[in-house]
């Protein structure tokens, strides 16, 4: 029989299997996958989250690791993790299955006003028709140097 878990992405960090967690943008956290270790090999330097992705679709570790953070690129939407073991006799379970909702970037709506303006004038800048499919937290302005 199979385990299954919706989660939904929403800004955090982590997402446990079979828990009902918010997750972070594109990068999660399960338990009972793997483990990438906290540093890389011969380093002092974080590893690198694992790259899960069509042309490599999984990874396997020994125990007793039992947790991977992973990255899926250029992905918005619902993801499919899944999860089988096997024990020292060779037997493999039943999969666990997790989906994953990544959430889309927001999308940057700027409207200046006026369009036309004389030296020193005044004018409006407007983000408000910005969408995400979050929150905005935050708006920032620049000025963009001329080229050249």
């Amino acid at each position: 029989m199979s385990q299954s878990s919706n989660l939904t992405v929403d800004g955090a960090s982590t997402a446990i299997l079979g828990q009902n967690t918010a997750i972070g943008e594109a990068q999660v956290s399960l338990t009972g996958v793997a483990q990438v270790p906290a540093k890389a090999p011969g380093s002092s330097a974080p590893a690198a989250p694992v790259v899960l992705s069509p042309s490599q679709p999984s990874t396997t570790t020994t125990a007793p690791t039992s947790t991977i953070e992973v990255t899926v690129p250029n992905k918005s939407g619902p993801v499919v993790f899944s999860l089988v073991v096997t024990d020292n006799l060779g037997v493999k379970s039943q999969p666990a299955y997790a989906t994953v909702n990544i959430q889309s970037p927001p999308v940057a709506v700027l409207v200046a006003t006026p369009a036309t303006v004389t030296t020193g004038g005044a004018i409006t800048l407007s983000g408000a028709g910005s969408t995400s499919s979050g929150s905005i937290a935050s708006y920032t302005f620049s000025l963009v140097p001329a080229a050249g």
